[in-house]
């Protein structure tokens, strides 16, 4: 009977632990629903903060611009005395007269012709890595890409055109892959000038250096990075060591001049170094490379100028021809324009508007301009402008006048945003952080057009470089998705 009783007893107990169990884990998914509820009713309100944020980021550019002052005001609050507006101590017009002088080249809105094509999709461009940035050859032929894995990536896109589905995948293994030793996140070619040309692309790295290399499909050696030619040892001089060009943290831009063998190149490390190229030769030599490799070429370098700033170099671009560079430093409310004539001397321009020099918001600007691209036509006159505020501008060259504010796509601190000019000059392509899509702008009309989505042929993950070329109708663009796309302009 006592064992009886003892089992029943201890039947109890079990029977009342796992209803207690029972209890705690209906109480758990309870909670947990709850939750989840919560988390939602919370994500609703962040998107409908970060709405309200980006409305009255707007508001606050209106207001800039409903604040700007007269010209002649500037005296009054203490301005620069030598204003162009003024000759002989008279006002040569009030700001609105200046205003009404200005002509507006973005009347009408563009006819709608423009890349929207994706003829050439080249997968697994760098294998299993992402690709990190993108370039067209001057004519147009070649496509050059930067990797994750430390690779350059030579291609003939336009044998992708050729019939039959395995087009693309022929064209990406014929493809030239040039080991850089660090990943590339930046190239550029060098440019053609009255059909002459190095047959070089630059290649900025994560690890500081700048690979010069040999892109032409002729070249007869084994080994494209070309070395400089007076340069024997690991020591840095002057911005180059045996490997060639050097800063002290990675590359965040690369351009060639237009006109002449100069390459410019800003850092993260606050310096920006122009450097010039030439007497390039293919020659043999006794000391093998890192791959074992003793046939290589050689290239003159010779650092001309460098410059040194308070932060990093987030962006640069050539103007004039290339007497003049543009570069942007983060942490500063102004572009810098140095004329390479004159010794570099720097002028700023305000990136707040007008209004700037005048005492409103002159010293801070809320966002920072992650990537300039000049217009490719009328010699450049505008600047297009990608910032981290979910906001590009289109600013008049060597001024503080802002053509165009640009809106209607996402792009944080966190992201990389890009912009590119279609050749006509009527339409703005970039890129968003939130959507595997380019947007295309119409400048006129200041509204995206078209997003060039997924839907549409276009790329499945985050679109990380875009480049236009700046001769034809053709835009090339690299995404995390592992591919790159070539754009046409449909029939």
């Amino acid at each position: 009977l006592d064992i009886f009783l003892n089992n029943q007893r201890n039947s109890s107990m079990d029977l009342l632990r796992d209803i207690g169990q029972a209890d705690q884990l209906t109480s758990a998914r309870e909670e947990n629903r709850v939750l989840q509820e919560k988390v939602k009713e919370l994500t609703v309100r962040v998107h409908e903060l970060l709405a309200e944020n980006q409305s009255l980021k707007a508001e606050v550019e209106l207001y800039r611009q409903e604040c700007a002052l007269p010209s002649f005001s500037k005296l009054a609050l203490g301005g620069n005395h030598n204003d162009d507006n003024i000759v002989g101590g008279e006002a040569k017009g009030s700001f609105i007269d200046t205003m009404d002088d200005e002509i507006d080249d973005f009347v009408t809105s563009g006819n709608g012709l423009y890349p929207d094509d994706p003829a050439v999709t080249l997968p697994q461009i760098h294998g299993h890595s992402n690709p990190l940035c993108c370039v067209l050859h001057p004519d147009d032929s070649t496509l050059a890409t930067g990797g994750a894995d430390s690779c350059l990536n030579l291609c003939r896109w336009g044998s992708a055109l050729a019939p039959g589905d395995e087009s693309s995948v022929k064209a990406v293994n014929d493809a030239i892959n040039i080991s850089c030793g660090a990943p590339v996140i930046c190239a550029s070619f060098a440019q053609v000038n009255q059909g002459r040309g190095l047959p070089i692309v630059a290649a900025g790295c994560m690890d500081g250096s700048v690979r010069l290399v040999h892109c032409g499909f002729d070249f007869c050696g084994s080994e494209r990075i070309l070395k400089p030619e007076s340069v024997g040892s690991e020591r840095v001089v002057n911005g180059i060591n045996e490997r060639g060009i050097r800063h002290g943290k990675y590359v965040k831009n690369v351009v060639w001049s237009p006109n002449a063998p100069i390459v410019a190149t800003a850092s993260a490390d606050g310096t920006v170094q122009l450097t010039k190229v030439g007497n390039m030769d293919c020659v043999m030599s006794d000391d093998d490379d890192d791959d074992g490799n003793n046939n290589h070429g050689t290239v003159s370098m010779e650092v001309i100028q460098s410059m040194h700033f308070d932060g990093p170099v987030e962006s640069i671009c050539f103007l004039d021809d290339g007497d003049t560079l543009c570069c942007y430093v983060r942490g500063t409310s102004y572009l810098s324009y140095f004329d390479l004539k004159d010794g570099c001397k720097q002028t700023k321009m305000s990136l707040n508007g007008e209004s700037a020099g005048t005492g409103c918001f002159d010293e801070h600007v809320s966002f920072a301009v992650l990537s300039l691209n000049p217009s490719p036509n009328n010699g450049g006159k505008y600047l297009a402008a990608a910032t981290d505020t979910s906001r590009n501008i289109i600013l008049e060259t060597r001024s503080e006048r802002i053509v165009r504010n640009l809106y209607g796509h996402k792009n944080d601190g966190f992201s990389n945003p890009k912009i590119a000019w279609s050749s006509s000059g009527q339409y703005l392509y970039g890129n968003a952080q939130d959507e595997s899509c380019v947007c295309v702008w119409d400048i006129a009309s200041s509204s995206i057009v078209k997003r060039l989505d997924v839907g549409m042929g276009g790329h499945s993950g985050f679109v990380r470089d875009i480049y236009s070329s700046r001769n034809t109708d053709t835009v090339a663009t690299v995404s995390f998705d592992k591919s790159a796309k070539v754009w046409l302009r449909g029939l």
